[in-house]
């Protein structure tokens, strides 16, 4: 019986309870009552075998005990781990003068900062944590160690005390910020050996592969996808064949396959294959799903040394204990999660799949037809071999992709949003050619080790299969209902293919055809209705959330405008408006105006640039943060976007309305110089300010005319010194919209909301409701 796959998923049940459910304090006294019942269980058994001539316990009995057993552990191990590695973590938050810490990592451009991961020593423990690095820095690598003045956050939570999991999930359990004051330099600690590969492995490739290539083999060998332009890295997500850039275990199995290529099996594969996967997953940067493939792959090497068979379920339960007993946290890592669901449908659901396809008659006719007994005098006619293994490929990775897709699926969904309707056709074409790829960078490398020539010519021959892979994925991308997003349509294909698979495991049905062609015409009803409903509305205006910033969208049938993109992280806010827009049929903008140049309104702009089509960029003609302004107008040109200055008054027309833009009030290089914008459309009026403070509110109702409007966009995020009484007056909104997030800034003041009160507005704020879409029929 597999013991150990029953008591891991007993830890693994208590470590989804510590973390999302239970408050730590009760963790003990329900590792109690997981000690009381595996106790009870035993009683049973003793009792049962005294009455019975049997030796073993019942089957159900067995189960019961190896889950109470991992129950209990599982609870007295994250109340352990709380004790002794976070409550020291978060007594360490607070600001140290003179703290001392130690590079584990690369450090990489943020906003307005450099971050890197660091380990800081508190009261003799040391403690992971992410700094943000401000002023000039020297070039610095893992090792190093630096000296300043810091604050240090708790990394589970954000500034409004709300729970946050995704570093603490990543062994990151405090957030600072600050200034690095000295630097030593540590040289080269063999522990850091793995990073500092990685890094030669992607300069090496760079300088071998055609530039235009080599961002896709570099993430697929070392992990890192910094290379990836944005418009790459949305392709191949919307392809749903982001998961070859995502090192996983289909990387580690290319990996051993062409060691064992090499060396063949047995001992040595055995010697030089767990050494080189632990090289491997350091190197990468041990990611859960990396670890546990790793470990997986550990064991199936080791199991002839040791004279024991090789149990998947089994060798997969050890890995995530593994994890998990170093981190019970990690259990809301998303790639932890995706990892073990994947592996988790390939070993229930993909070999009865493929035994399904191989049986079909058509297939069976085919394998007939080019079989050896059917062509007697050719029997090594190559071309009946390839055609009889293209065909044993197709359905097995048909089944590969549907299993590991089965319970992956609605973790994915949940965590991005989005469901990618062509995924398994997608892995159908690019696997093939991202095993060459891996495969091949692996080449190039050995090559450039001997002649920096040769090495550059199997570089510009690797260059083909990437591009070809990527050029797939952009092909898949753009085809019709390529994504169905997690609104009500995509959850009611997720609970129509729940409840099929139910069904199929009630039924004991064997015949598989009717559940898979029900669920992939469900599949393309929904997104056929998803498209409809897009385009139901006679316009949508939204203001999306996007933390701390702007991003406000106006569609009508054949028009697209946007006003502004920036807030809280960077390029993703790009990708954020991105997907917004193409989820409501809006494939291209007509129009993207900024406001001015604050980071919060323009940090997305770039990326939004590269991954829509824009026809024309509206800016105003003022110097105010030249820098963005810079870096804006050069992004645009790259994407072949029109430029247009903002110096009078400018109306751009669309169906059944028009957006007004107004001049800025004042050239001062300040909040003043915003251009300021109205949506008209169906007789509905939606004003935004942009940062305006009140006296170029004011400035504003002396030169124009404004109509009193449906929905306004708070000034300034809600500050108190926008917004003011006379504009309110004037426009005397209906809906008032807040593009805000939990800041250390007081926003939204109470000043501004009570005047939004005073004229009878009905308030929506982003950071409580999310994105606020207004879809408005004409009756």
């Amino acid at each position: 019986m597999r013991r150990l796959l029953w008591f891991t998923l007993g830890f693994v049940l208590a470590c989804l309870l510590a973390v999302y459910l239970l408050p730590e304090e009760w963790l003990s006294w329900f590792a109690l009552g997981g000690a009381l019942l595996l106790a009870g269980l035993t009683v049973v058994r003793l009792r049962l075998r005294q009455h019975s001539r049997r030796k073993t316990a019942s089957f159900p009995l067995r189960i019961g005990l190896a889950l109470s057993l991992g129950l209990a552990v599982g609870l007295l191990w994250c109340r352990g781990y709380g004790l002794l590695v976070l409550d020291p973590a978060r007594t360490g938050a607070g600001a140290y003068e003179a703290l001392e810490a130690e590079l584990c990592d690369y450090p990489v451009d943020a906003e307005n900062s450099r971050r890197t991961d660091v380990w800081v020593e508190l009261d003799g423990r040391r403690v992971k944590a992410r700094l943000y690095l401000y002023g000039a820095l020297p070039e610095l690598e893992p090792g190093d160690r630096i000296r300043g003045s810091f604050k240090l956050r708790r990394a589970d939570r954000n500034a409004d005390g709300e729970l946050l999991l995704s570093l603490q999930a990543k062994g990151i359990l405090l957030t600072g910020s600050g200034t690095a004051e000295a630097v030593a330099y540590g040289g080269a600690p063999f522990r850091y050996f793995p990073v500092r590969w990685s890094r030669a492995v992607r300069e090496r490739l760079g300088q071998l592969i055609p530039a235009d290539a080599a961002a896709l083999p570099q993430a697929m060998l070392t992990g890192n996808r910094d290379g990836l332009s944005p418009a790459d890295k949305n392709a191949l997500s919307a392809a749903g064949a982001s998961h070859i850039v995502a090192v996983s275990g289909l990387h580690v199995s290319m990996l051993m396959a062409v060691l064992i290529l090499l060396v063949g099996r047995g001992k040595l594969s055995a010697l030089l294959g767990i050494p080189l996967l632990a090289l491997y997953a350091l190197m990468t940067g041990a990611s859960p799903s990396v670890l546990r493939a790793a470990v997986m792959l550990s064991l199936l090497l080791l199991a002839p040394l040791v004279g024991k068979e090789n149990d998947p379920p089994t060798s997969l339960a050890f890995a995530g204990l593994v994890l998990l007993l170093q981190n019970p946290w990690a259990i809301a890592n998303v790639s932890f999660q995706l990892s073990f669901a994947a592996v988790a449908g390939l070993l229930l659901a993909s070999r009865p799949l493929l035994d399904y396809l191989l049986k079909l008659r058509r297939v069976r006719k085919l394998l007939r037809w080019a079989g050896p007994k059917a062509w007697p005098r050719l029997p090594r006619l190559w071309l009946l071999r390839l055609l009889r293994g293209g065909v044993r490929f197709v359905c097995g990775s048909f089944s590969a992709s549907l299993g590991a897709l089965l319970f992956s699926t609605p973790i994915a969904a949940l965590s991005f949003g989005v469901i990618p309707c062509y995924g398994v056709l997608t892995n159908l074409l690019v696997l093939p050619l991202a095993t060459l790829v891996l495969e091949g960078g692996l080449l190039v490398l050995a090559l450039g080790l001997v002649s920096t020539t040769l090495g550059g010519w199997a570089g510009w021959l690797l260059a083909w299969p990437v591009r070809a892979i990527l050029g797939i994925c952009r092909l898949v991308s753009r085809l019709p209902g390529s994504l169905l997003y997690t609104d009500a349509y995509g959850i009611a294909f997720l609970a129509f293919v729940g409840l099929t698979l139910l069904l199929v495991l009630l039924l004991r049905e064997k015949r598989l055809g009717w559940p898979l062609l029900s669920a992939l015409a469900v599949l393309i009803g929904m997104a056929g209705l998803q498209s409809l409903d897009a385009a139901s509305a006679d316009f949508t205006l939204a203001a999306l959330d996007v933390g701390q910033g702007q991003c406000v969208c106006m569609l009508t049938e054949d028009f697209a405008v946007m006003t502004d993109c920036g807030g809280t992280g960077g390029g993703r806010v790009g990708e954020t408006a991105a997907a917004w827009l193409r989820r409501h049929g809006a494939e291209r903008l007509d129009a993207l105006i900024l406001t001015h140049y604050d980071t919060d309104h323009v940090s997305g702009v770039e990326t939004l640039l590269a991954l829509v089509p824009v026809e024309t960029l509206w800016l105003p003609e003022v110097d105010f943060d030249p820098e963005n302004r810079l870096a804006v107008e050069n992004a645009a040109r790259a994407a072949g976007a029109e430029l247009r200055y903002v110096t009078e008054d400018e109306t751009l027309a669309c169906s059944g309305g028009c957006v007004r833009l107004f001049a800025p009030v004042s050239d001062r290089n300040d909040n003043a110089a915003c251009v300021s914008v109205l949506y008209s459309a169906a007789e509905y009026d939606m004003l935004v300010t942009g940062d305006l403070d009140t006296g170029a509110e004011l400035a504003l109702l002396d030169r124009e005319e404004l109509p009193r409007v449906e929905c306004y966009v708070a000034g300034h995020h809600g500050s108190a010194r926008s917004s003011s009484e006379a504009l309110l007056e004037t426009v005397r909104p209906e809906t008032v919209l807040i593009s805000v997030d939990s800041n250390g800034y007081g926003l939204p003041s109470a000043e501004a909301l009570a005047r939004f009160d005073a004229v009878g507005a009905a308030i929506y704020r982003t950071d409580e409701c999310g994105d606020l879409v207004l879809s408005v029929c004409e009756p």
